[in-house]
């Protein structure tokens, strides 16, 4: 019994190793068929038609994939994942048919929308069970039209580049940039300052009102339509207001006495005087391109005279003189005269005689000036007589003034009733 258990092993080795040699040798066998299509021996073609699209964001190219084996053979069933950039595809997955074929559509992109190279790149993953195997295949279709492969950049500067206030500054917007040159011309410019005002196109110019920092916004549309903008702070300064002194000659005036005042404006450094506005303090005002103005004062009383020097930004400086008319004679030149003869007529020479007149105290008169009262007068310097012939019936006021060497002014009136 111990010998034939000892027998058994033996002949079945024996039998398998006789099955092995009579059935087949190792030389000869044949690797078993895989189970699903490998990505090592796989390919995949596409073909679009058309293979350009206008930027319209509407027009389709149909895409045919063809997926074949190591052999060339047609695989049906293949999966492939899709992708697309610059365009939109009709569905992101894709399993041929029998003839190793699928379709599947892309949209081209609106005008304004940003596509590198300006082309629809189109990828095809295919899916297997050795996805780590896998590449993709690629296709790409041109997008005809406006070019728009960039975003545009928009950029400025400001000259000066801290403008002073109500100093017009330039901004120029030649440095934006799009398609990978400048844009210049090819794109349009809006302006917003910040200050409630804007502008438009390649190169402004403004003028900022106020001492802060403004927040400008330059926005720039390409040609495909693509907006972009950008902001950049302005910060005008302040230059130092003008200063200003002020004298008159007399000081004080006395009542009917020509004054005559004298400013002396000094501007920011880089500016310039460029008006004088006056008050006198008696109801009267003036402006004045010089520094230098007269003035009478016909009352007797205190007056604050102010004078305001502007300069060519518009800035003000100011200062002021009071001015006393209490003290001295209401007026300190007198103005006379009679006439003959007393009987008058039309076409009668009379004879007019302001000898009477008496200037102020130290002064000498300069000046006789008549008026007729007929529409006629005459300036006789320092001539106090004179005649005069009266056309026609009717009564005229006849008026003298007289100017003296100290500037005072005072005048006389008479009817004179011509028969």
């Amino acid at each position: 019994m111990k010998s034939r258990a000892h027998r058994v092993p033996v002949l079945i080795a024996l039998a398998i190793v006789a099955i092995g040699v009579t059935g087949c040798s190792l030389d000869k066998q044949e690797m078993p068929a895989l189970s699903g299509p490998s990505e090592l021996g796989l390919s995949v073609a596409m073909t679009a038609s058309p293979d350009q699209l206008p930027r319209d964001g509407s027009s389709q190219s149909v895409v045919t994939l063809t997926a074949r084996d190591a052999q060339g053979r047609a695989l049906a069933g293949q999966r492939v994942t899709l992708g697309a950039s610059g365009g939109t595809l009709s569905q992101d997955t894709v399993v041929t048919g029998a003839d190793g074929r699928t379709t599947f559509a892309v949209t081209a992109p609106q005008q304004n929308v940003v596509v590198a190279g300006n082309q629809i790149v189109i990828s095809a993953l295919p899916v297997g069970q050795n996805s780590d195997n896998a590449v993709a295949r690629r296709i790409s279709i041109l997008l005809t039209g406006v070019s728009n492969s960039t975003e545009p950049v928009p950029s400025f500067v400001v000259t000066p580049q801290a403008p002073e206030i109500n100093q017009t500054a330039t901004l120029d917007a030649t440095a934006t940039t799009d398609e990978g040159g400048q844009c210049l011309d090819m794109c349009s410019y809006a302006w917003n300052f910040d200050d409630g005002s804007t502008g438009s196109g390649r190169i402004v110019t403004h003028a900022f009102s106020v001492a802060r920092s403004y927040t400008v916004a330059l926005t720039v549309t390409d040609a495909s339509g693509l907006v972009v903008t950008l902001r950049k702070l302005v910060t005008p300064t302040a230059p130092a207001e003008p200063t200003v002194t002020l004298a008159v000659s007399p000081n004080p005036p006395v009542v009917n006495q020509i004054a005559t005042f004298n400013a002396t404006g000094i501007a920011a450094a880089g500016h310039s005087i460029v008006r004088y506005e006056w008050d006198f303090g008696d109801g009267a005002t003036t402006s004045t391109s010089g520094g230098n103005v007269t003035h009478t004062y016909s009352s007797r009383g205190i007056f604050t005279a102010v004078v305001r020097a502007i300069d060519d930004l518009g800035r003000a400086g100011s200062t002021s003189l009071q001015l006393n008319l209490t003290t001295g004679v209401p007026t300190g030149v007198n103005a006379s005269f009679f006439y003959t003869p007393r009987t008058l007529a039309a076409g009668l020479t009379i004879y007019f005689d302001a000898r009477d007149s008496t200037p102020s105290n130290g002064a000498t008169i300069t000046n006789y000036r008549w008026d007729w009262g007929d529409g006629s007068s005459e300036d006789d310097g320092t001539v106090a007589t004179t005649s005069h012939v009266f056309g026609g019936s009717n009564k005229y006021r006849v008026k003298l003034t007289v100017t003296d060497s100290q500037g005072r002014i005072n005048s006389a009136t008479q009817d004179l009733d011509v028969n």
